[in-house]
Formats: C-alpha cells, structure tokens, sequence
C-alpha cells in the first residue's frame, strides 16, 4: 500500500505556470515545498497527505499575499512620513525665522543703555 501512497503524492504533475492550480497557487512557485518526493508518503493515506500538502501551500501562498499588503502600506506610511517631516522641518524654519525677526525688532525697540 506504500507504493500506491508514493505514486499518488510522486506522480501528481505540476501545473504549467499559465494554468492556475486547484489551491490558486502553483505549487511551482514555493521553492521551499517539494511536489514530489523519492521517499514513501507517511502513514496516513496518500489523499490526507496531499490535501494537507495542498492546504499548506494555501497557507503560504495566503501569508505571501498578506506581507506583500503589509509591505504595501508600509511603504505608503512611510512616504507620508518623510513628506510629513520635511513640511515640519520647513514650519520649524519659517518658525525660526519670525523669532529671529521678532527678537530684532524688540531689541531694535529697546532703549540703548
């Protein structure tokens, strides 16, 4: 009954690139989970193994897609930030700048001693 297990989970084809796979996600494309394997399946029946197999590679294919939104909006705030940043250091400038001018003009006022 092994070897029945390993030429279901061995012999299962991959998908070309084109064509999406059952799971909506090529196997093909995580280089971290093998399709097939030249060891006999495990103990469980070879059908679990592969709907386990496909149900991880749902998982990451989901987890991908997740980051890749995180990554996302993490670079968008961190736009903001930086245009953030550069109009306060500007405001601090202008600010800066109308002290030194206030500060001249209430010296200029004061009476010379």
């Amino acid at each position: 009954m092994a070897d029945a297990e390993e030429v279901r989970v061995s012999s299962q084809p991959s998908p070309p690139p084109s064509a999406p796979s059952s799971s909506g996600a090529s196997s093909a494309s995580y280089p971290g989970v093998p399709v097939s394997s030249d060891r006999p399946a495990p103990s469980r029946s070879g059908g679990r193994t592969v709907d386990l197999l496909e149900e991880v590679e749902l998982q990451i294919g989901d987890a991908a897609f997740s980051l890749t939104k995180l990554l996302e909006a993490t670079s968008a705030v961190s736009a903001q930030v930086e245009e953030l940043a550069f109009k306060c250091t500007e405001n601090a400038r202008f600010l800066k700048t109308w002290r030194d001018l206030l500060k001249e003009g209430y010296d200029s006022l004061k009476p010379d001693s």
